[in-house]
């Protein structure tokens, strides 16, 4: 780096600490032109890039906060690292970055060395199988560093839950029932950077006249295809006849083989198939066999989301290879809305999947429905619901009821007007079918609809009408007009106009105007303004005016809406009052005084 270079860069680095170590003491510069405050990290997302042998890519956006007024020149570096329960698994480093006043996204690229994936394994396994992924960023300028808070997010993994049953099952040799099962668990052991213990118990009652001996068992792990375990225990083991046993299988993880799984989980978006076979080699009158043990024999599918912190899952499929499987079916959705006297409105949703496989066959209660029901209304999300179960064999009903808050309908209110009174509106019907080999969709297509309305609509500004004071016709009142305002979440603008003419020798003033809306009895304005108007003999003059409809009127006003079928009555009434030789007369301008029946068909497939 040239001198000039380095020593501009310390000199800008000097007034950068100067500036952040203010921001750190709380300090603020309120002349008008510097204000300093200390820097902070608002969001880190994070995700896997590509993945080889050696190494996973991790792709970072750290949305960085600098509330200075003044921007910090690229003299800053960015030190970026990422932990697994405290395991360094990744560095990483950005030069030169400026961080500018406000809001502002640095993107990164790093490398995790994957022999690091041992260590975070037995740590994970240690720690009940639970893992706690820090990204701790720290910027630093010349003279000066600041470490930045840390973004934590915690996943979990059950897999011990998969040997976990107190469901009889029966073992057989041949044709001859040998061994009954009646429980069956599994514990790991303290891990390793080299080794993973895993011991799987099983209780077992001999319904047999002789007794059974396992010499050896065996067993063989498969994560992903990558054999992670294999190998045969020592010690015979007895089970008396007609007595109840419990034996175990003390297995060992390679954690050397770890790299080569992580490759294939994260090229599989984060999914394994992890296959556990057990086996014994028994001696029964005088014979040698190897059995299948397939009430200790699992294979398991699990997901995480390692970065993202978000749901990992576990599940049991079977391991017959030879399975048929048909997939369930959806077979009907109803949504109804929920008007109470008190409280949110809601939707209350029932779906129902069909399940064809035949009953006891293993994907008759193996399979598992995640259904959502989602409805947007100009991307305001009205409905959000969603639930998750086991389902049988034939037709399984699924319930969940999602509230509609105020806010939300004022939400949607707004874009509903702002977009010239056009909703677009999307339900969809997700529901998900996990056969854990595969996760099905079958909810079909989104349902897409548009609703419109036209409240302002019996606005005629082609007609005109005549009015008195005091029994004297004074003049016409024409060319009325009324349009929406932008509207706000607070209120919903309407900006009325109306041409006055004076056909007497003498000026005429308006001094008032005043409006009322209401929809289907809910008052949503009622007011009343002071003008001061003064339209000149044989002249005409424009009167304008805004009415504000009350946004916080509309969560009341939508609760009778549904009660009503979805049909509002609107009503709007609009005056002035207009000042002549001394009298007072109010006007109702025809043009702006309707009625007019609203009808909305939301979730349906009609549009309004």
């Amino acid at each position: 780096m040239a001198i000039r270079s380095l020593l501009g860069k310390l000199l800008v680095g000097v007034m950068t600490v100067l500036l952040v170590s203010a921001g750190g003491l709380g300090v603020a510069l309120t002349s008008g032109v510097v204000t300093v405050g200390q820097p902070s990290v608002d969001n880190v997302d994070a995700a896997w890039g590509g993945v080889s042998a050696k190494t996973t890519e991790i792709r970072t956006n750290i949305d960085v906060n600098n509330p200075s007024s003044v921007g910090m020149p690229g003299v800053a570096d960015l030190d970026y690292r990422v932990d697994m329960n405290d395991v360094t698994v990744a560095n990483g480093k950005k030069e030169n970055i400026g961080l500018p006043s406000g809001q502002s996204t640095i993107s990164m690229t790093t490398r995790m060395d994957n022999r690091k994936i041992p260590a975070w394994w037995a740590s994970h396994i240690n720690n009940g199988e639970k893992t706690t992924v820090s990204i701790s960023p720290t910027v630093s300028v010349p003279l000066y560093s600041k470490r930045l808070l840390a973004q934590k997010r915690t996943f979990r993994t059950d897999l011990l839950s998969a040997f976990d049953s107190n469901e009889t099952r029966t073992m057989t040799a041949g044709n001859r029932e040998i061994l009954r099962v009646t429980k069956t668990n599994a514990s790991w052991g303290h891990a390793t950077t080299e080794r993973t213990p895993l011991s799987v118990n099983a209780t077992v009652e001999n319904p047999t006249s002789g007794e059974v001996v396992f010499s050896q068992l065996g067993y063989t792990i498969t994560m992903n295809n990558v054999t992670v375990a294999n190998g045969t225990t020592d010690g015979e083991v007895h089970m008396k006849p007609g007595k109840t046993t419990t034996f175990g299988i003390d297995s060992t993880f390679d954690n050397g083989k770890l790299p080569e799984w992580w490759e294939s989980h994260v090229e599989n978006g984060e999914k394994t198939t992890m296959d556990v076979q057990f086996y014994a080699v028994m001696h029964d009158n005088g014979t040698t066999q190897n059995v299948d043990l397939p009430f200790l024999s699992k294979r398991i599918v699990f997901t995480t989301d390692v970065l993202g912190g978000g749901k990992t899952t576990t599940k049991v499929v079977p391991r017959d290879g030879n399975s048929s499987f048909a997939p369930p079916e959806l077979e009907s959705v109803e949504s109804n809305w929920i008007a109470p006297a008190t409280g949110d409105t809601g939707v209350r949703t029932r779906a129902t999947v069909v399940n064809p496989n035949e009953p006891g066959s293993v994907f008759a209660k193996h399979l598992s429905v995640d259904a959502g029901y989602r409805v947007s209304m100009n991307d305001v999300p009205l409905v959000e619901g969603e639930t998750t179960r086991q389902i049988e064999s034939g037709k399984t009903h699924l319930n969940f009821t999602e509230r509609i808050t105020d806010e939300k309908i004022q939400r949607w209110w707004v874009s509903h007007v702002n977009n010239g009174e056009k909703t677009d509106r999307v339900i969809e019907r997700n529901v998900i079918v996990d056969a854990g080999f595969a996760r099905l969709p079958v909810g079909g297509k989104a349902d897409r609809g548009t609703i419109t309305t036209d409240m302002l609509g019996p606005v005629d500004s082609t007609s005109s009408q005549s009015f008195s004071v005091a029994g004297q016709v004074i003049g016409r009142i024409s060319d009325v007009q009324a349009n929406w305002g932008h509207a706000t979440m607070e209120k919903t603008p309407i900006d009325a106009s109306a041409t006055v003419e004076n056909d007497r020798s003498q000026s005429i003033r308006i001094v008032e105007v005043g409006s009322r809306v209401t929809m289907n009895g809910i008052v949503l304005s009622d007011e009343s303004r002071q003008k001061s108007v003064e339209v000149r003999p044989h002249s005409e003059a424009t009167i304008r005016d805004t009415m504000n409809l009350d946004n916080s009127k509309l969560g009341p006003w939508w609760k009778t809406h549904l009660q009503n079928g979805e049909k509002s009555t609107l009503k709007v009434s609009y005056y002035v009052v207009v000042e002549y030789h001394g009298y007072t007369e109010r006007i109702d301008l025809d043009s702006l005084n309707y009625r007019k029946t609203v009808t909305t068909n939301i979730l349906g497939n009609s549009t309004a």
